[in-house]
């Protein structure tokens, strides 16, 4: 009974085996069909995208011993209009390793095959001329979205080091050419397409083979790739190209490249090898250029007399950039009527006693309005910009115990014509020479020094320089050169500029490195001059907007455009002219780190003082109102009369002015400064006098009259002294400078006393008394009226600060102040002892008009303290406008960081 039980498992295990198959296979079954469906509908929504149905056949997937899966018959139909489909492929083959892949989870991934098999590209002229293929690209690029904000730059590189394949391949493809747009149809092809990479992993060489025939019966084109060592983002460096070309005939693809190329016939030879080392980013070892490619016959529509272009590169190159060394055993370079020869050798330029033999590198008939004769689109190209022969020659200079390679581009007999910066007649000077000698001592650096004559050009168009034809423009540099591994290293020792009647000295450095986005370039200037005419230099404001039309030029909305800069300047200038102001012993040193500019130092002297502006900052942003500045300025001395009148019709004041500025904003129009610019001035005014108006005159002439009796006028010019030192200090939020506590100052005739501010456009806003003295109101009347106290006028001051005016003007408490005197003294004279009570009596009129006047101050310190308190909440709520705004592009940001 037990020996039964026991022989039972082995049907029992049989039956799960059974059953573990079947579902396995009728997983693998339902596999094919859920994979084959959900391609189908992704196809659906890519066919509404590219407005060509996308068809796939079938699809079928292996799991063991590795996984694969092979995708059949998938095609891109025809758009409407056409008659055949885009692109067909009969097979998809990929095969990846299953165990490794199951073991790494998923990160070892090795593909064993991964093969393209048939495919085949229809490119089809239609009858408008166009082809289905830029049909395609116009619909892409409709329905292209805007750029993703760019992910952070310092994310790491994607490490791919567990991805290998062993092959990849395309075969047997073709690319057909159908051109429907004539009478008849013609079609011609590239055809027996084979595009195959073997080995691609980390640490290995790659190498791709390319294999075509190129409108034949049989291959005719071979192009092979090979690069150095795969790094783990297998991102690879080229190391060699080799291309073979026989006698391809290109003039049956002229009718499906772009109408603008106007392409009609040529042939294609070639013959080339590339060993490329060091001369490409990134690589190494030395470099070889060997072989020949001649494009010959090239006609193009519109071509002068039909003219045909031939182009030749033959060389035989050898370089070794790490030692300096190049040779010219031929180089040639031949494109219609121009070309560029070259021949001899140089060696050791990284050592410090290079030698030359024979070396020449020349140019013939380089000009491009005669090359534009043969290629037509060349002239739409250049626009007008430059015609005539260019002149280029590099030749081996010095003694024999000092050699160098002296290059030499002369533009004299070359018109120039470039929008927006400059232009130049032929004939007029335009010349650059350098030299290149060996290495300095140490680094390894190549020392250069070169000199460029821009004496006969013109630079006003570029609306900056204000630099006419004849003028002088030349520079001089001298210095080393040094390249690195992911840039450059530049070291001017000496750089010396003469523009106009000025001339500049000094030294420069610049490093490049890293790329794209995360390219940085650092830079330091230091530079000296015993003087600058700024206002000699730069273009008139007014002719820069007669030529712009008063149109500016629309801000750049590139926000990164400044990153990766670090700049260190500094200068030291023995006199600048600038918009009519004369600035003296300027010494100024300034970082910039992205957009940042930093005032680390600056002092200069202008108006008979000086003036300090360490720590002042402003950002470069992209657009006027994202450009947020803070000035801190302390001024010494300054002639007041003459400053104002570098920003007013006429002058304002005199005095010298001692204190400090401390403003900040964002902008720098009027518009934008009367909205962002807060600040403080604090500091005192000299010795100083108010011009164009004399308060006290105006305060007496009205009063004058409105007395009941004869009365005299106070007059002493259009003038208001305002004392031996007068103090003061402004409070500027929201485009007006405010007082934050009144001035007060007095003179013989009176003290006086002010409160409000002063708008940005110099408009006054001040109101105040004027105390007249005892002395003035006696002198006013007479004799008449002696009193024993002051006696106050309240008023206004408005309008330009150039042109003040009296207003809000009260005399009438003062005046019957000033009558009521005059009866009392009467009075006194009829009565003698007995007139007290009377006078008593009557100049108690006195007491009135200062009480008045002290109403009328309090409710002028009352509006201003209102004022003031509007102007705090106003700039309260900017701030916290700010800052929402702030905040919410901080959240933009971080939803676009997050995708959310």
């Amino acid at each position: 009974m037990e020996a039964r039980k026991k022989r039972r498992w082995p049907y029992v295990l049989g039956g799960i085996f059974a059953v573990l198959v079947l579902g396995v296979a009728i997983v693998l079954w339902r596999l094919d069909a859920i994979l084959l469906q959900q391609a189908r509908a992704q196809a659906a929504t890519f066919s509404q995208q590219l407005g060509r149905p996308i068809q796939i056949g079938d699809i079928s997937t292996k799991l063991f011993p590795h996984i694969g899966v092979d995708v059949e018959n998938v095609s891109v139909g025809a758009a409407e209009g056409e008659d055949l489909p885009l692109a067909e492929v009969k097979a998809l083959d990929v095969r990846v390793a299953a165990m490794p892949l199951l073991r790494s989870s998923g990160k070892d991934i090795q593909v064993l095959n991964a093969e393209v098999t048939g495919l085949t590209v229809n490119v089809i002229r239609l009858p408008d001329g166009t082809t289905n293929v830029q049909r395609l690209q116009e619909r892409l690029a409709s329905q292209q979205k805007p750029e993703e904000e760019a992910p952070p730059e310092n994310t790491p590189p994607t490490d791919l080091s567990g991805v290998r394949v062993d092959r990849a391949a395309l075969t047997d493809g073709t690319i057909r050419f159908v051109d429907r747009s004539g009478a008849k149809a013609q079609e011609l092809a590239v055809s027996d397409l084979d595009i195959e990479v073997k080995d691609l992993r980390v640490g290995q060489p790659l190498e791709v083979k390319l294999a075509a025939a190129v409108l034949a019966q049989k291959q005719n084109l071979f192009v092979t790739l090979s690069a150095s060592p795969l790094p783990p983002t297998l991102v690879p460096t080229p190391e060699r190209l080799s291309l073979k070309a026989e006698a391809i005939d290109l003039a049956p693809l002229g009718p499906f490249l772009p109408p603008s190329v106007g392409f009609q016939a040529g042939t294609l030879t070639a013959d080339w090898k590339a060993e490329l080392g060091a001369a490409i980013p990134g690589g190494k070892g030395p470099t070889r250029l060997e072989g020949a490619i001649r494009a010959l016959g090239l006609k193009f529509a519109g071509a002068e007399g039909g003219k045909a272009l031939d182009v030749v590169l033959d060389t035989d190159v050898k370089a070794d950039l790490a030692a300096g060394d190049l040779a010219l055993d031929r180089f040639k370079l031949d494109f219609g009527p121009a070309g560029i020869d070259g021949k001899g050798r140089v060696k050791g330029m990284h050592g410090s006693t290079p030698s030359v033999e024979g070396f020449e590198l020349t140019s013939h008939d380089l000009d491009p309005a005669v090359l534009s004769d043969y290629y037509p689109p060349l002239k739409k190209m250049l626009g007008g910009m430059i015609a005539g022969p260019v002149g280029l020659s590099v030749k081996g200079s010095g003694t024999q115990e000092a050699q160098a390679l002296e290059a030499e581009v002369d533009l004299t007999p070359v018109r120039l014509r470039i929008p927006a910066q400059l232009s130049k007649e032929a004939g007029a000077a335009m010349r650059l020479t350098a030299r290149l000698a060996g290495a300095a001592a140490s680094g390894g650096a190549l020392r250069f020094d070169a000199k460029a004559n821009l004496a006969g050009v013109d630079m006003r168009p570029g609306l900056v320089l204000n630099k006419a034809p004849g003028q002088r423009l030349d520079a001089a540099v001298a210095g080393t050169y040094q390249p690195t591994q992911d840039g450059m290293k530049v070291n001017v020792s000496q750089l010396t500029l003469n523009v106009l009647a000025d001339t500049l000295t000094g030294t420069a450095t610049a490093a490049l490195a890293g790329q794209g986005k995360k390219q940085t370039t650092t830079f330091a200037l230091d530079m000296k001059s015993p003087r600058i005419d700024a206002d000699a230099l730069l273009m008139p404001e007014e002719e820069v907007l007669a030529r712009t039309g008063g149109k500016e030029e629309p801000p750049s909305d590139d926000a990164t455009r400044f990153n990766g800069y670090r700049g260190d300047m500094k200068f030291q200038v023995g006199a600048v002219r600038y918009s009519q102001m004369d600035l003296s012993n300027i010494v100024a040193h300034v970082t910039m780190v992205d957009d940042l500019i930093q005032v680390e130092k600056l002092t200069t002297g202008i108006y008979g003082g000086s003036v300090v502006a360490d720590g002042t900052s402003i950002r470069l942003g992209p657009l006027p109102e994202q450009r947020p500045f803070e000035a801190k300025v302390k001024v010494q001395g300054v002639e007041m009369g003459s400053a104002l009148s570098a920003f007013t019709p006429k002058k304002v004041m005199t005095g010298t002015f001692n204190g400090n500025v401390d403003v900040k904003g964002v902008g720098y129009t009027p518009g934008q400064l009367k909205q962002t610019l807060l600040g403080a001035i604090n500091g005192n005014v000299a010795n100083g006098s108010l011009l164009g108006l004399d308060i006290i005159s105006s305060v007496t002439e009205p009063l004058a009259k409105a007395l009941p009796f004869a009365a005299k006028a106070l007059r002493s010019g259009d003038v208001t002294s305002l004392g031996e030192n007068l103090p003061f200090g402004v409070e500027i939020k929201n485009g007006v400078a405010q007082l934050d506590k009144p001035i007060t100052w007095s003179r013989p005739e009176g003290a006086m006393n002010f409160t409000g501010g002063i708008r940005l456009d110099g408009e006054l806003d001040l109101s105040g008394t004027v105390n007249l003295a005892p002395q003035t109101i006696q002198t006013l009347t007479l004799g008449k009226a002696k009193p024993t106290e002051a006696i106050p006028v309240t008023l206004n001051l408005t309008g330009p600060a150039w042109s003040p005016k009296v207003t809000g003007l009260d005399v009438k408490p003062a005046a019957t102040a000033i009558a009521k005197q005059v009866v009392g003294g009467l009075a006194g004279q009829l009565l003698g002892d007995k007139a007290k009570p009377v006078q008593d009596l009557i100049t108690g009129g006195g007491q009135a008009a200062r009480e008045e006047a002290e109403r009328q101050k309090q409710a002028l310190e009352q509006k201003a303290a209102e004022e003031k308190a509007r102007l705090d909440a106003a700039a309260r709520a900017k701030q916290e406008e700010a800052k929402k705004k702030a905040e919410e592009e901080a959240k933009k940001r971080l939803r676009g960081v997050f995708g959310k």
